[in-house]
């Protein structure tokens, strides 16, 4: 009985352990530091004011634990692409509040040629 019980609180623990580790970021320090530098040059290119730019880091920020959510959830892959249409749109819709007319066309097109990108660097994986 006891190595019944010592056997089922290590494969509890080894399987805590191995979601801990694939939960951490797999993003390299480089990568880490290309996203940010895209991530002010993004910013830059819609040429924010101060106010501006903490709106959209705090928009950003939740659009981020969103994302984080969904890749996290047990959901069908219908139900996170529908999570993730919705936590878009909603994005847009504070970002539309935020930005000036001109600085949301920059934004929308932003936006498609990240949608271009990742596209292309998935047809290229697979």
């Amino acid at each position: 009985m006891k190595k019944i019980i010592c056997t089922t609180v290590m494969l509890v623990l080894v399987t805590l352990v191995a979601n801990q580790a694939s939960a951490q970021s797999k993003m390299t320090e480089e990568q880490k530091k290309e996203a940010r530098a895209k991530y002010q040059a993004y910013k830059e290119k819609l040429n924010l004011n101060e106010e501006q730019s903490k709106q959209v880091d705090a928009i950003n920020t939740t659009w981020f634990e969103g994302l984080a959510e969904i890749k996290n959830s047990g959901a069908g892959k219908m139900a996170k692409y529908k999570k993730f249409k919705s936590l878009n749109a909603e994005r847009d819709k504070k970002m539309k509040e935020v930005l000036t007319k001109e600085q949301f066309k920059i934004y929308k097109e932003q936006q498609k040629e990240m949608k271009d990108e990742f596209k292309e660097r998935r047809a290229n994986r697979e």
